[in-house]
């Protein structure tokens, strides 16, 4: 399949919001993380921030230090979003407390997850590892509360279509993984009908109208909900995975669940932060590449014109502080691609 029908393909619907214990059977004491699997001794130190930040957000440790002996002595396991049906976006913390938008593809019947944009929080728990009492308790209210009357509403209708909202989109000029301008406008105009059905619609329309790129958690899940359709029906030649933890980049291919990784890349672009400096930014972290899995993002226009080549992809800079730091695009690491192929795996990346 040719990167221009991978663009133009599947049905996503927005059809459900569950927790990630029960979307992803996910165990107790079990992080999900983006990028590769990578044990807790290797990890960056932001993510092992968020590692230590996951057991007290559930409740498995009361301090810091009894979480870090958890996770040293492997009692609370660390493995990655994309080895299940989710994806990781910026540190990509699920656990099985977290809230999953749930994306359909009605053309594949494949479904994947991914937490929602939080807010006034920004990345929050899920995408920036942080974690404080309000921090926590706005995911509950949006997993129990702020979706529960409209998750009705969109069930009764069938569920909530965005193919054509994502199309719309690119021909408005997104490129559906750094910029959303128009998908955030188009989508909060698409909801509203189901919104005003719900006695919090202010609340609902409050969050859309005020959430800036929210429609990027949405994309995501559509992307993997695709890749993970066409991989199940058979058809061979695209990624099914890519991303990286701070420490090292990797992509998996359909047909096979092995990873193939590489250092993770440094991405190039302008820092949007005050007093952000290129020392404290970390390597390529987060699983939003699997939007150029599909053929958006960087696949349609890099966000630095100087970063060329079919496998440009865009991103978020994040700092070993913690936080976003600024967006630009890098390259897939040639060496993640060349041990697939090595493997016998045929890509169509161009």
């Amino acid at each position: 399949m040719t990167v221009e029908e991978l663009r133009e393909a599947g049905n996503p619907c927005w059809v459900d919001v569950l927790p990630a214990g029960d979307f992803l059977a996910l165990a107790d004491k079990t992080v999900l993380h983006a990028g590769p699997p990578i044990e807790f001794g290797r990890m960056c130190a932001g993510h092992k921030r968020s590692m230590v930040n996951a057991c007290l957000f559930e409740g498995w440790a009361k301090t810091e230090g009894e979480a870090t002996r958890l996770l040293e002595r492997g009692e609370v396991k660390c493995e990655a979003a994309c080895d299940y049906a989710a994806d990781g976006s910026g540190y990509g913390i699920i656990t099985k407390s977290v809230p999953l938008l749930v994306v359909e593809d009605r053309d594949y019947g494949s479904r994947a997850g991914l937490f929602p944009a939080e807010g006034r929080f920004g990345g929050g728990f899920c995408g920036w590892g942080v974690y404080s009492a309000e921090i926590a308790a706005n995911l509950a209210w949006m997993r129990d509360t702020l979706f529960a009357e409209l998750m009705s509403v969109i069930k009764d209708a069938g569920g909530f279509p965005m193919k054509d909202l994502f199309s719309e989109a690119r021909r408005m000029g997104d490129e559906l993984h750094s910029c959303q301008k128009a998908i955030d406008a188009l989508f909060t105009r698409a909801i509203i009908p189901y919104a005003l059905k719900c006695s919090n619609a202010s609340e609902l329309l409050d969050y859309f109208a005020t959430t800036n790129r929210f429609t990027h958690n949405f994309g995501q899940a559509s992307s993997r909900a695709l890749l993970l359709g066409l991989e199940k029906k058979g058809v061979r030649g695209f990624l099914t995975a890519a991303g990286g933890n701070g420490v090292e980049y990797g992509i998996k291919v359909a047909g096979s669940g092995k990873w193939y990784t590489a250092p993770a890349p440094m991405i190039d672009g302008p820092y949007l932060v005050a007093g952000a400096k290129r020392e404290n930014q970390l390597p390529w972290l987060g699983d939003s590449s699997i939007t150029e899995c599909r053929g958006w993002g960087g696949r349609i226009r890099p966000v630095n014109p100087a970063v060329k080549g079919g496998a440009v992809i865009n991103g978020g800079m994040m700092d070993v502080n913690g936080g976003w730091m600024g967006a630009g695009s890098t390259r897939i690491p040639q060496e993640c691609l060349e041990k697939a192929k090595e493997d016998g795996h045929e890509l169509q990346l161009a």
